[in-house]
């Protein structure tokens, strides 16, 4: 499975129009990125919205007015099956929580717990949608992972998108917000655990994306699902320190990699057991 040429273009002009936006802005962005200026904030948002803004404007210069219609219809059709629709729904809450119990049973302290949130977690779990949800996904799933053979090679397509996806943020790595690293050290360590993370979501997104028949609308909700439970996380649990932030996202990647290789197993038997009864 070669890297064809639309992927490509699409790799080449996501990253030049989210880097032309965020390399200017890198030192004047604060933690909470809404206290920015408005060119700042108005820079920040177009280059996080850019994956998906190629992919519908690489979409219809390739495939035309059908195309784009088959995207959208993938992206807004909520007909995919409850098994993938839960799945999507739960995967953030699950990860989170058994990334929090491993932490703490070595050791680490998440202090407080803000109760008061418990009321609002509904709300806080849809908001995130219109940022990395929506500004991502129809790129990466809906324009970028059909262009590979997703189907019969997961692997491999896999890992190329999730390479593109994690690399795309890479600028923000040196910023005071845009990723779940962006606010500490930059260090070969942090880097490689959030490719690491990246990368074990986008074997989680192809399945899922493999499941429900090629659905962007359930790659929504599993991004949004993991990107709201994070920053429910952090509010749960304000008295952490940025350094219990950090050992808690390393269990977190923890977490991603064993679910990855649960149902990367549970697969592999699956498709053990279809060749023993062809056999057979």
């Amino acid at each position: 499975m070669l890297l064809n040429k639309k992927l490509i273009v699409f790799t080449l002009v996501t990253y030049l129009v989210s880097w032309a936006c965020w390399l200017p802005i890198i030192n004047a962005l604060p933690a909470d990125v809404f206290k920015s200026s408005a060119n700042v904030l108005l820079l920040f948002l177009l280059g996080a919205y850019a994956p998906s803004l190629v992919g519908i404007t690489l979409t219809y210069f390739y495939e035309r007015g059908q195309g784009l219609k088959a995207l959208f219809k993938r992206a807004f059709s909520v007909r995919v099956g409850a098994a993938p629709f839960l799945a999507a729904i739960v995967t953030g809450p699950i990860l989170y929580t058994v990334a929090t119990i491993f932490y703490v049973a070595f050791g680490g302290d998440v202090g407080a717990v803000n109760y008061g949130l418990l009321p609002w977690i509904p709300v806080v779990f849809v908001v995130p949608v219109v940022f990395g949800p929506l500004a991502e996904e129809f790129g990466w799933r809906g324009f970028a992972l059909p262009q590979l053979d997703h189907k019969n090679k997961v692997v491999a397509a896999s890992l190329i998108v999730g390479l593109i996806w994690a690399l795309w943020h890479a600028p923000l790595f040196w910023a005071a917000t845009g990723t779940a690293i962006s606010g500490f050290p930059v260090a070969a360590s942090s880097i490689a655990l959030f490719f690491g993370m990246v990368i074990g979501a986008s074997f989680l997104h192809t399945w899922l994306f493999n499941r429900a028949n090629g659905s962007v609308f359930i790659a929504i909700m599993l991004h949004l699902s993991m990107n709201a439970c994070g920053t429910i996380t952090n509010m749960l649990f304000p008295e952490m320190s940025l350094e219990q932030k950090f050992d808690l996202y390393e269990y977190f990647v923890l977490a991603i990699w064993l679910l990855v290789v649960a149902v990367g197993l549970l697969k592999l038997k699956s498709r053990n057991n279809v060749l023993k009864s062809a056999a057979i």
